[in-house]
């Protein structure tokens, strides 16, 4: 089986937004306001099947996706957390109140955060702000893989400034025989690919 979508603009008949995020006139996704604490999520509003049963077990199909982002701060001294592209099941209860802005990206609260059997999220984190409490990565520009939780299991140091305002292409793959996330990050006005920030993780 096999399934695509090519969204060259967004709508609110394909996209859900939630908290503050909106969908902006030109088709573009805003997931937050340019305030302290503001938060938002937007995904598809519906079921996508990433499961294969054909062989007699469960498992995750092979897939991959690639998109543009752009993370724009008020002002260079204040930018943080930075956001998530995630998967997670299609009636996966969030937390809507702010215990899940800043370094929760949105989709963690403070209470569980980093109980991996309380969550089922996998998620990409492209990350402006470096939270010592959650291990994060030396550098306040990384990328990290997290799953079930907001320690990411693996991350890289992106090169440049993620909050610089220019526009990033992501690539993400998940590939199921060898069970390996892998996401590659560039800057879109120079796609050179082998001059990037790329990193992998095992997800089981």
């Amino acid at each position: 089986m096999s399934i695509s979508f090519n969204f060259t603009s967004f709508n609110k008949e394909n996209i859900t937004v939630k908290r503050d995020a909106s969908i902006k006139p030109d088709g573009t996704i805003q997931l937050a306001e340019p305030s302290y604490f503001s938060a938002g999520r937007a995904y598809y509003n519906k079921p996508v099947h990433l499961w294969d049963n054909s062989t007699g077990r469960l498992t995750v199909m092979d897939f991959t996706t690639h998109f543009y982002f752009i993370i724009q701060p008020v002002n260079k001294g204040v930018s943080a957390d930075g956001i998530a592209l995630f998967i997670a099941p299609f009636d996966y209860e969030f937390s809507d109140n702010h215990n899940s802005s800043g370094a929760f990206l949105g989709l963690f609260i403070n209470e569980s955060a980093l109980d991996v059997t309380q969550n089922q999220i996998v998620a990409v984190e492209f990350d402006t702000f470096k939270n010592t409490e959650f291990r994060d990565h030396p550098s306040d520009n990384h990328v990290g893989i997290d799953v079930n939780s907001i320690v990411s299991n693996t991350s890289v140091t992106w090169p440049s400034s993620i909050k610089n305002g220019s526009t990033v292409y992501a690539w993400v793959s998940y590939n199921s025989k060898t069970q390996n996330l892998s996401v590659f990050l560039n800057d879109a006005d120079n796609l050179v690919f082998g001059e990037n920030s790329s990193v992998s993780v095992i997800v089981c």
